[in-house]
């Protein structure tokens, strides 16, 4: 087995993630971007979409393994933040069977259809700067811990 994971190889392993989750949020807007979405055309946006929802919920799983880790440099509210993103992995949850419904051949018309793909796309990319703000905190307090021999 390999050494143990500082709290910083597990925020490095969430960024990491986080970027590939980023790339699948954008091609996910750049399909959306890419014009009308009528009848036959919607498959392409929905088996991204799809794709999108499945990797946004195995992130989810594998980042609330790493929370403790990742956040145990952050001085005084660590577990608050913990808290929070596991409080927003819910919402996103919600909103990822939501969009999960919605994708099925019998949902909404395509505009309608276009509109909650893009909101979650956007709402993912919200998110993950969201995340990412957190896990800057906990990188500073590391350091400041570590610049004075804690």
């Amino acid at each position: 087995m390999g050494e143990p994971f500082t709290s910083s190889d597990a925020r490095a392993a969430i960024l990491s993630r986080n970027e590939v989750l980023r790339g699948l949020a954008a091609e996910t807007l750049r399909i959306v971007e890419r014009g009308t979405h009528a009848g036959r055309e919607l498959e392409p946006l929905r088996v991204q979409a799809k794709d999108l929802c499945a990797a946004a919920a195995e992130h989810m799983e594998i980042e609330e393994r790493l929370l403790a880790t990742a956040l145990g440099d952050i001085i005084g509210w660590g577990p608050a933040l913990r808290s929070q993103i596991e409080e927003d992995h819910q919402r996103q949850r919600a909103d990822i069977a939501l969009a999960m419904s919605a994708l099925e051949p019998h949902g909404p018309a395509s505009d309608r259809l276009v509109e909650s793909v893009r909101a979650l796309a956007d709402a993912l990319l919200v998110d993950l700067e969201s995340e990412e703000r957190y896990l800057l905190t906990a990188d500073i307090d590391a350091l400041s811990v570590d610049s004075r021999g804690g």
